[in-house]
């Protein structure tokens, strides 16, 4: 709904997205306001780069202190997105902002190796989906189970999702595949690297608000 980029509509027919696939990268324009690109300019004193903008703004998005000040906002409007005040803070919280989503789209070199095992050998099935925190492991059924979980990354929520338990329980009674076990272990990490992140994005991002 909000690409970064615009193309000319130079597509013949109604039917745009065979076309659009095949556009120059040269045509292409950025997909942000005249009035937004030179506030940006002013406070920063540079032309920053489509991408380190996108970038900025996911760091922003996933900041617990934004998302707390602007709670009731955000349950009725778009977001708004505070201008930085230098360049300095625009390009510390640009650059987690890249980290963040090479994390959510499992791309990150760090997601190659994980704490998380899987260490019971059995039918893989998932019939009953369960926390237990003292030993940090997640159930799927009475004898097999995920471990090195912390209660953080287990309980971690994107919108109304609590994401390590809607994974296996939208797959109750199915037997889990090698690949959608290493995909759990991997986005256990992810989450995990996502928590630490933000609280860097957070100490960053209070400065933005003095």
């Amino acid at each position: 709904f909000f690409p970064l980029y615009l193309y000319p509509d130079e597509s013949v027919g109604a039917n745009h997205e065979l076309p659009l696939r095949n556009k120059s990268q040269a045509n292409r324009i950025p997909n942000f306001s005249p009035e937004f690109l030179q506030a940006l300019r002013e406070k920063l004193q540079t032309h920053p780069m489509p991408e380190e903008v996108f970038y900025y703004i996911y760091s922003v998005l996933y900041s617990p202190a934004y998302r707390k000040r602007y709670e009731e906002f955000l349950k009725i409007d778009f977001p708004r997105v505070p201008l930085p005040s230098n360049y300095e803070l625009f390009k510390k919280l640009s650059d987690l902002g890249k980290e963040l989503i090479e994390l959510h789209l499992l791309e990150h070199p760090d997601l190659e190796k994980t704490d998380v095992g899987f260490p019971k050998s059995g039918s893989n099935k998932v019939e009953k989906v369960g926390y237990v925190e003292e030993s940090q492991r997640v159930f799927i059924n009475k004898e097999q189970y995920f471990e090195g979980i912390p209660k953080e990354v287990w309980e971690y929520r994107i919108g109304a999702y609590q994401v390590m338990e809607k994974y296996l329980k939208d797959r109750k009674g199915r037997k889990l595949s090698l690949d959608e076990i290493n995909h759990y272990m991997k986005v256990a990490k992810a989450i995990r690297l996502t928590i630490q992140l933000q609280e860097k994005i957070d100490n960053i991002y209070r400065k933005t608000e003095n």
